[in-house]
């Protein structure tokens, strides 16, 4: 086994471990069709996207907060996959965000559900009336799906990257998430996933 390999665990009964065996390699290799379109900046993809208010952010670190600055001057929520962003960067953008009354989720946002939309590491969840804040993307995703196998669902689980209740950001997208659950009418249960802060 190398890094290249790809190891599945299968438990079930014999039919179900037989359909995951005949079908691993489709499943693995299927086209979409969803992408109709390549673009390269994100004026390009606002042309095709005109309504879109969320961006998506995966660049290295050096570069992620002038593109999320990008963003956020387009009237855009951000999602900072990105890691490696000083937590002077985190805070500056933070502070800039909510001035415009926009949140950003990063960075190292690896987790999130919008809408029913998952979003980076997000599974698939049922949509429902819990809207969670994460600041810990594992226990994001433990969550909501517990919330789902006990067949509940979710609004929104919006995470705020994993320095969010640090002494230096102080909660900005922590707060700023709850805010916006509140102000969800589809929301009518709200859940803080924290690590210990400060």
């Amino acid at each position: 086994v190398s890094s290249n390999d790809v190891v599945i665990f299968i438990e079930g009964s014999k039919s179900q471990v037989n359909l995951v065996i005949n079908n691993i390699d489709r499943w693995f290799t299927r086209k979409t069709t969803l992408l109709q379109a390549r673009v390269h900046t994100l004026d390009e993809a606002l042309t095709i996207q005109s309504k879109a208010n969320l961006a998506v952010i995966s660049v290295p670190g050096r570069y992620a907060t002038k593109e999320a600055r990008k963003a956020l001057d387009k009237g855009l929520n951000i999602f900072l996959f990105s890691d490696n962003v000083s937590v002077e960067e985190e805070l500056s953008l933070k502070k800039y965000a909510d001035q415009k009354g926009l949140l950003v989720m990063g960075p190292d946002c690896g987790t999130a559900i919008i809408a029913g939309a998952s979003i980076g590491f997000a599974n698939s969840i049922r949509r429902g009336k819990i809207g969670v804040v994460g600041v810990t993307g594992t226990g994001l995703q433990e969550f909501t799906s517990l919330i789902h196998q006990a067949g509940l669902g979710i609004s929104h689980a919006i995470g705020t990257g994993s320095r969010d209740l640090s002494d230096e950001i102080g909660g900005l997208s922590a707060f700023k998430a709850l805010e916006l659950l509140e102000g969800d009418p589809k929301t009518e249960l709200i859940v803080l996933i924290s690590k210990p802060p400060g």
